[in-house]
């Protein structure tokens, strides 16, 4: 539709990224067929949007950004690790040949199963299981895509990677500042492209959450419905935003963002060039927009993002600009 074609052209094309291939499949998935019900209506926005358990559907420009950087073709057999809703893992199936996705949600994993089944993906292979151990028996992979940040790659990840493929990840400390990470596996060793700054759930290793224990921790998170499950974990922070930041509709378009993710706080210019932003709320919807923030609206420059953890503030229940 028209939303899908202004989404690939004024926020994916619009920031450089002219990938034909990787345009093409933005074009053919409907991104409002994986986001929770009642949210259809903001699925081809500028930014990430929650979908339950504390996950997030990543903003449609890291999207993009991610598949160009893995550099995969027709031929390609990827493993994607955090499914989440399967937008990405549409996206990846529109360009390689087969798709081995894990998600350790089973509640989203089996939605995501069921959109990509009803839009025909008959090339996904989709598991409930810890994403950090990769999926061994349909090893090695051309690439690799981590859609979840840790300090470090996950050892068996590189094991499953072919010589020559790519494995792509933000790394750094969960909640904080992380960078899109490239790494391209040689016959020696791996070459690594420190790409550029994000903001993605933490890779969570361990015991895989059943239904059961989705119903136990659903306060973590935002109900499917998008709006919140119970006493939700709430938290607040501070980002100071350096770059071409000012006069460039940042503060506004901020507003706008945290608005539709119900977050309280504020935008506002500071003397130096940046713009510094206080935002509170369900830790997913805050989350939401930090990610957000690190790209900001078509014409920002972001250079540099940092992010300080605060206490929060129980007079602030609206978001303005200052």
């Amino acid at each position: 539709g028209d939303a899908r074609r202004r989404m690939v052209e004024e926020q994916i094309a619009g920031r450089g990224l002219r990938d034909e291939a990787v345009l093409a499949a933005l074009r053919a998935v409907p991104r409002h067929s994986f986001v929770p019900a009642g949210m259809e209506g903001e699925a081809y926005l500028d930014g990430p949007l929650p979908i339950g358990f504390g996950q997030t559907i990543s903003q449609p420009y890291m999207v993009a950004l991610m598949t160009a950087l893995l550099g995969v073709d027709a031929r390609s057999r990827v493993l994607e690790v955090g499914a989440g809703s399967g937008y990405q893992t549409a996206v990846l199936a529109e360009l390689v040949a087969q798709v081995w996705a894990v998600e350790r949600v089973a509640e989203l994993a089996e939605t995501a199963r069921r959109r990509l089944r009803e839009l025909g993906y008959d090339n996904v292979h989709l598991a409930v299981g810890d994403g950090s151990l990769g999926w061994e028996e349909h090893a090695p992979y051309d690439g690799i895509l981590v859609a979840a940040a840790a300090e470090d790659v996950p050892a068996a990840l590189f094991d499953q990677l072919v010589v020559g493929g790519r494995l792509v990840m933000p790394l750094g400390v969960p909640h904080r500042d992380q960078v899109l990470t490239v790494y391209r596996r040689g016959r020696e060793g791996f070459d690594v492209e420190r790409h550029t700054p994000c903001r993605f759930v933490p890779l969570v290793s361990g015991d895989v959450k059943g239904a059961e224990d989705v119903a136990e921790n659903e306060t973590s998170g935002l109900a499917a419905s998008g709006a919140p499950a119970g006493a939700a974990r709430t938290k607040a922070v501070k980002i100071c935003i350096s770059g071409r930041v000012q006069g460039v509709y940042y503060r506004a378009s901020t507003q706008r963002e945290a608005r539709r993710l119900g977050v309280a706080g504020y935008a506002k210019n500071l003397r130096d060039g940046s713009v510094e932003v206080w935002a509170q709320g369900d830790a997913a919807a805050v989350d939401a927009l930090v990610a957000w923030c690190h790209g900001g609206p078509p014409r920002a420059e972001v250079e540099r993002l940092e992010v300080e953890d605060v206490g929060p503030d129980p007079g602030m229940d609206t978001f303005e600009v200052r």
